[in-house]
């Protein structure tokens, strides 16, 4: 598992655990959150939110 930080959306700053290491981790009231390249302060990687 992988904690995924969720940026933007409803859920901005919500970690989520995951097995996704690629694409779509999460699909909430609208938006969907993929994730990115980028890593927060700790390591975590970011999931950008993205309407839908």
């Amino acid at each position: 598992m992988t904690t995924v930080i969720l940026m933007y959306g409803p859920a901005h700053g919500r970690a989520l655990s995951t097995e996704a290491t690629e694409g779509e981790v999460r699909r909430e009231a609208g938006w969907s959150y993929q994730l990115t390249d980028d890593l927060d302060d700790r390591g975590r990687p970011n999931a950008m939110a993205y309407t839908d």
